[in-house]
Parts: C-alpha cells; sequence; structure tokens
C-alpha cells in the first residue's frame, strides 16, 4: 500500500557532509513525541533549518529544536497546536519566525517562545480559515493549501515569505508587490552579497537583486545535466564563491502530482536519482561534486548549512 507523504518519514536526520573528502556521518536523529505529533503513522523529518547564533534552529512538522552543534544536544523543543507541515524556522529581529506551511502562515515567538505576531501568507486571515480551537499536530494535513509558504527571510529591511504556489516571495512588513520568481513552485529565499537565491522544485536557480525584486539571472540545471526530464525534487541551496551547492530529493508519487506539470512522465521512469547534494559551477554550466545522501538515511533534502555560522 502506498503511503501519503505525510506519514512517509520516520525519523528526523541531520548529517554533515565533509565537501573535500565526501565523508558523510549522522550527527542527529530525532522521533517527535507523541503529545507533538498525530496520534497514527506520523511522520517526521527535519525541514529547512537556520543558524541561530552558534545554536541551530531545526524545523520538524510540529516543533522547533534548538540545538548545540558542539555536542548535538536539544537544549529545548517549541511546539504550539498551530504548528503543521512546519517548513523553515529562522530568527529575524531578535525573534524566531516559524512558517507554519499547513496552516499558510508565518508565527513570530517572543522572547518566552509564545506566539507573539501572526501572518498570513494567504491574504485570508488565518483564523478565518482555520479552526483556532484544533490541535493542529494532531493533523496529518490541510492540503491544497492555497499558498503554500516555506521560507521565511529578511532583505532590504522587510520580512518576506517564499510562497510555492504563487512562486513568489510576499513581503510581511510594507506595502508593496511581491517578487515574482517562478511559474512552478519556489523554494528557500538566501541573502547573499545584495542578493535573494531561489531554488525552483522543477530544477532552476534565480537569482534576484534585493532591492529592487529584479530577476538577475537564471539558471536551468536541467540542461547542465543533459537530461530529459526532472533532476529530482529540488529545494535548498548554499551560494559559495566558487561553487553553489543545490539539493534534490527523489521523485516520488504524491497526490497532488496531477498539479505539478514539470513532473508528467518522470514518476514512471524505472529509477529516478537519488536524493543528494549536488554542487555546480553556474557560470560554466557544470555540475563539479554530488553526494548521496540517501544512504545515509536522509530521503529528504530541505536544507544545505554551513557546518559553523561563520565559516
Amino acid at each position: 500500500m502506498r503511503r501519503e507523504e505525510w506519514t512517509s518519514f520516520e525519523r528526523a536526520v541531520v548529517l554533515e557532509i565533509d565537501t573535500d573528502t565526501g565523508a558523510v556521518e549522522t550527527r542527529l536523529e530525532y522521533t517527535s513525541p507523541p503529545s507533538n505529533r498525530p496520534d497514527k503513522d506520523p511522520s517526521v523529518l527535519f525541514k529547512s533549518a537556520s543558524w541561530d547564533g552558534d545554536r541551530l534552529a531545526l524545523s520538524t512538522q510540529t516543533e522547533v529544536l534548538v540545538v548545540d552543534p558542539a555536542t548535538w544536544s536539544i537544549e529545548r523543543v517549541i511546539s504550539h497546536p498551530c504548528f503543521n507541515d512546519v517548513h523553515h524556522v529562522r530568527r529575524i529581529g531578535g525573534r524566531l519566525h516559524v512558517v507554519s506551511t499547513g496552516l499558510d502562515a508565518v508565527f513570530v515567538l517572543d522572547e518566552d517562545d509564545a506566539v507573539c505576531e501572526t501572518h498570513s501568507a494567504s491574504g485570508v486571515p488565518i483564523w478565518e480559515r482555520y479552526d483556532r480551537s484544533v490541535d493542529y499536530r494532531k493533523v496529518h494535513t490541510t492540503k491544497p493549501h492555497p499558498s503554500h509558504p516555506n521560507y521565511v527571510f529578511e532583505a532590504a529591511g522587510t520580512r518576506w515569505i517564499t510562497r510555492f504556489e504563487q512562486g513568489d516571495a510576499l513581503p510581511i512588513d510594507v506595502e508593496r508587490p511581491p517578487i515574482a520568481v517562478a511559474g512552478d513552485g519556489i523554494h528557500d529565499g538566501e541573502l547573499v552579497d545584495g542578493s535573494i537565491w531561489f531554488t525552483v522544485v522543477s530544477g532552476h536557480v534565480v537569482q534576484a537583486d534585493a532591492a529592487s525584486g529584479e530577476t538577475v539571472s537564471r539558471w536551468d540545471l536541467i540542461q547542465f545535466q543533459g537530461v530529459d526530464g526532472p533532476l529530482g525534487w529540488c529545494r535548498g541551496i548554499r551560494v559559495e564563491p566558487d561553487r553553489t551547492l543545490v539539493g534534490f530529493s527523489r521523485l516520488r508519487p504524491t497526490k497532488f502530482k496531477q498539479n505539478l506539470s514539470w513532473l508528467r512522465g518522470a514518476l514512471n521512469r524505472p529509477e529516478p536519482e537519488p536524493s543528494r547534494v549536488a554542487s555546480y559551477d553556474l557560470q560554466t554550466g557544470r555540475e563539479l561534486e554530488r553526494f548521496v545522501v540517501e544512504d545515509h538515511g536522509l530521503s529528504c533534502v530541505f536544507s544545505i548549512l554551513p557546518a559553523a555560522q561563520n565559516p
């Protein structure tokens, strides 16, 4: 029997990759406690993370974990009933911002980890669409989502939400147009030297100017590979001076694949490419290296972070 994506993952895993030697080490494995997950067939995985000073802020489906990477000890677990399909956590302006994709929202936490701000990604007030009395940690899925936000970042003095369905980044502090990124679903939103970098799940990387929101460059990674069809579910990016690392997750059947035209025919292939991190020279259009992570228990890639806050 085919398992749906929201019941498919047994544990959350953090891997450390030595990109010089290719060595891969498992640094953390985690399973959410029963109080913070559905009672039957829960799905547990880490989604997008960030550095929070010298700590790592990790997101599971229903939680935020604060981790000391020196010892890989979990210092605290934050969870609220409004956390469903959490896709990202990042500290902005001294406060943790949690993207609760299942509620099409970003929740901002105060110094006591209580919710102090809410921001809808869909234009509809959160509690008009969803029931405030429900513990959404116990709900497997609220799909389909009008916006499906998946990343939060700060650029040009403004906080932004990356929206999968609209293919854009929506400002939540000011009245200004969204940053249009792509026609297909997008992820990420990493600010590097005045540019915002996005991944498009169909296998593209987009660089936008942070001040104007205009697209600076766009790269089709499928053309780099010289293949016919998608490379995998593309999300997770790390921009370095001499290379750009991009994450790919193996394509698997999903109930909503009919809404993703770029996947047409891909799932009928005998062997989709494995989950991996690949590095590219974007200027010359070459894949430099690839690090397969499936063999180490990581089947779905969301984040690629440096091994330290200031490497």
